[in-house]
Formats: structure tokens, C-alpha cells, sequence
């Protein structure tokens, strides 16, 4: 019995050993190789916002979306509640940047229990372009964003192009989290996509061909998942499509401001991975 015990406490590191180091590997292979760039692949894009309420540095994480050096594309922003305070913000960023197509929607209409996916329903029948982009409201890019995360999709068994983000943090709290991110979630994100288990998608930025939504049920089958991020890389999966993990990486607002509030987002996102991919 002391024998398996001892057997099985070394069994455990040797493990992580052999899990971050086949991460540092997969991470090395990622990174080596960076994606080419056709500039002449431009397809138009409508790009989907669904907001609620102000995120710290919402002005200029909604700007960097309307700076982007790209012929043709659409911003379609979206809130549920018709005092939302980022309805406000998304006129300024209209008058700041005439040049852009910029539509604002307000609608409450759901159709599950994610909101925020309700909201995604909600501003797809705008959508110009066959390639609709969605990301969270905290994202913050550069300028070639659009023109990088495009170029996978110059093949049509793609169906779908998400990518990683970088942390901004505010505080210590936050800072601990980012760690955690940085080292647990990219670890697993680049150690799924080298053993080519890539199928799944993350909120940070998730561009889709329109006919693979609507081949998938659209927003609508996805209304009622927590992890909706995760469920439109996997659908697609599922229905024989690629999904591909770009180059680029995004950064995004991270606010932790206490212990409690890392446990909350630490519990949902496990949650997330337990009902999504256990």
C-alpha cells in the first residue's frame, strides 16, 4: 500500500511534467510558423458587438474595431435595454468615425436563456456580408486585425477562425488571474490545437462563414449554452468544417478586484469546461 501511494503522489507531478512540457512544445510549433498574409484576400466582414453596460476603456476597445485598415466592413453593435449606457457610446463612436458602416440595434427580444447569445439573434439579420465576426466587448486590436484573421478562411473547408488574448490587468487580483489564464487556459488551448483536437471557438473573437451558423441551427442553437463560444467552434466541428486557431492575438480588459470575484470567474469558467468538453 505505501508502495502505490508513493507510486501514485509521483504519478500526479509527473503528469503536469509531461502535460506543460508537450504545452511548451505545442506552443514553440504555434508560434514558429507564422500565418502568411495574401493582401489581396480581403472578403468584406460584418463584425457583431453585443454590448451591456460600460466596461472600463470601452470607448477605445469599440474604436480599434472602427481603425481598421480594410476595405470593406460592417460594425454592428447591439444592446438589450433601451437605458443601457452603452447606447450613448456607440452614437459618439458613430459621429468620431462617419467614414465606417456602423449600425446600432436595440432589441430585448430572447430566445434562450444566454443573453448575450439573444443579442447575437438579434443584430444577425443586419449582417451585410457572408462573414460575421463576433467578439466580446472588452477586446481591444490593432489595425490589421480583420485583414489577419481572414486569411484562413481563403480555404472553404474553414469554417471557423478564433484566436488567444493578452491580458490588460488592474490590480493584483487581476494580475494572479492573467497568470492562471496565460498559463493554464493557453497551455491547453495550443496543446488541443497541436494534437488536432481544435474544435471549439473562444469569445475573445469567433469569424464564421454565415452558411456554416445557418447549416449549424444558428444562434438559436446555442441559446441555451453557457459556454456559447465554445459551442460554435464545436458545432461547426461537428458538422466537418475546420476550425482554426489565427496568429493574432487580441487583448482584452482584465478587472478582478478581489478574491471573491477570482472564484466567481474561476466557478463559471469550470463550469463552462464541465458541461462543455469534461
Amino acid at each position: 500500500m505505501a508502495f502505490l501511494g508513493l507510486l501514485l503522489s509521483l504519478s500526479l507531478p509527473i503528469v503536469a511534467l509531461l502535460f506543460y512540457g508537450y504545452s511548451a512544445y505545442a506552443s514553440v510549433a504555434f508560434f514558429s510558423k507564422p500565418q502568411r498574409v495574401d493582401a489581396s484576400f480581403t472578403p468584406p466582414v460584418t463584425i457583431l458587438k453585443p454590448l451591456c453596460g460600460l466596461d472600463h476603456g470601452l470607448y477605445e476597445n469599440l474604436a480599434t474595431f472602427c481603425r481598421q485598415d480594410y476595405p470593406v466592413y460592417q460594425l454592428i453593435f447591439g444592446v438589450r435595454d433601451q437605458s443601457d449606457p452603452a447606447i450613448d457610446m456607440v452614437q459618439q463612436i458613430i459621429r468620431d468615425f462617419p467614414t465606417v458602416d456602423i449600425k446600432l440595434v436595440v432589441d430585448d427580444y430572447i430566445i434562450g436563456s444566454n443573453l448575450k447569445v439573444s443579442n447575437l439573434a438579434n443584430l444577425e439579420p443586419f449582417a451585410k456580408y457572408h462573414l460575421i465576426l463576433s467578439s466580446d466587448s472588452d477586446i481591444r486590436v490593432g489595425p490589421d486585425y480583420l485583414k489577419r484573421m481572414v486569411q484562413p478562411m481563403a480555404s472553404p473547408r474553414t469554417g471557423v477562425v478564433t484566436c488567444l488574448y493578452r491580458s490588460r490587468v488592474r490590480g493584483r487580483v487581476a494580475a494572479l488571474e492573467a497568470l492562471s489564464i496565460s498559463t493554464e487556459f493557453h497551455a491547453c488551448v495550443l496543446a488541443a490545437r497541436k494534437l488536432g483536437w481544435m474544435k471549439f471557438a473562444m469569445g475573445s473573437s469567433i469569424l464564421m462563414r454565415r452558411s456554416v451558423l445557418q447549416e449549424i441551427g444558428g444562434f438559436q442553437a446555442i441559446a441555451n449554452h453557457l459556454a456559447d463560444d465554445f459551442m460554435l467552434g464545436n458545432l461547426a466541428a461537428r458538422a466537418g468544417y475546420r476550425v482554426v486557431l489565427s496568429d493574432y492575438i487580441v487583448e482584452h480588459t482584465l478587472e478582478t478586484s478581489s478574491l471573491w470575484d477570482l472564484v466567481t470567474h474561476q466557478t463559471r469558467w469550470n463550469r463552462c469546461t464541465r458541461f462543455s468538453n469534461p
